[in-house]
C-alpha cells in the first residue's frame, strides 16, 4: 500500500513539475523542430533541449549525465555574474522525461563559448529521452540556425555518464553506451 501511495504522489509531483516556472509568460509552441534549417527566433528567447540516447540496453538507469557544449557566437545564455560563470536557475532546467528529484546546472565561459552542463536524478527509471533543457537568447536582427549548433557539437561531448546498480550497490559507468541528442523550440 505504502509502495502504491509513493507512486501516485511522485506521479503526480512529475506530472506538475512543469507548470508554472517562469511566471506563466512563456508558452511553448507545439510545433517540434527537428530540421537543421531550424532558425532560432532573432531577438527572443528559444529553449535548447538534450535528449539521451541509449545505443545498447542499458544495465542500470542513467542516474547523472555531465557534458560540454559549445555555442554559436549569435547565441546568449544568463549566467549568475557577468558574461561568465554558474549558470542562472532559470536558464538550465531539468528536461520533461525526468521523475523524481532532478538537479540541472552548469557554467559558462564566454572565452571559449562552452558550456559545462550536468543533470542529476533519483529516478529509477530514466534510460532515454530529454533531461535537460537550456534557455538562451539571439540577439536581433542575428541569423543563427540549429544545424551551426549540432555541427559546433557533432558528437556532443559526454563527459561522463552513470547509473545506480541497486544490487551491487555500486555506480556503473554508462559513458560509452549513450549519445546526447540536440533539438530547439520557440518561445512567445
Amino acid at each position: 500500500m505504502h509502495r502504491f501511495v509513493r507512486m501516485a504522489v511522485l506521479l503526480i509531483i512529475s506530472t506538475l513539475y512543469g507548470c508554472g516556472g517562469s511566471g506563466g509568460n512563456w508558452q511553448l509552441e507545439t510545433q517540434s523542430f527537428t530540421s537543421d534549417s531550424y532558425q532560432f527566433p532573432a531577438g527572443r528567447t528559444a529553449m535548447i533541449s538534450f535528449s539521451a540516447v541509449g545505443l545498447t540496453n542499458l544495465p542500470v538507469p542513467i542516474s547523472a549525465i555531465d557534458m560540454t557544449v559549445t555555442l554559436p557566437q549569435e547565441i546568449n545564455v544568463t549566467t549568475v555574474s557577468g558574461t561568465s560563470g554558474q549558470l542562472d536557475t532559470t536558464t538550465v532546467v531539468p528536461g520533461s522525461a525526468l521523475g523524481g528529484t532532478n538537479l540541472a546546472y552548469g557554467s559558462y565561459a564566454d572565452t571559449a563559448r562552452t558550456l559545462q552542463l550536468s543533470m542529476a536524478t533519483t529516478s529509477s527509471s530514466y534510460r532515454s529521452g530529454e533531461f535537460l533543457r537550456l534557455y538562451v537568447k539571439v540577439p536581433a536582427g542575428v541569423n543563427v540556425t540549429l544545424g551551426a549548433l549540432r555541427t559546433l557539437n557533432s558528437p556532443v561531448a559526454l563527459v561522463k555518464v552513470v547509473g545506480y546498480d541497486p544490487v551491487t550497490q555500486s555506480t556503473v559507468t554508462l559513458t560509452s553506451n549513450v549519445v546526447v541528442t540536440i533539438n530547439a523550440a520557440q518561445f512567445q
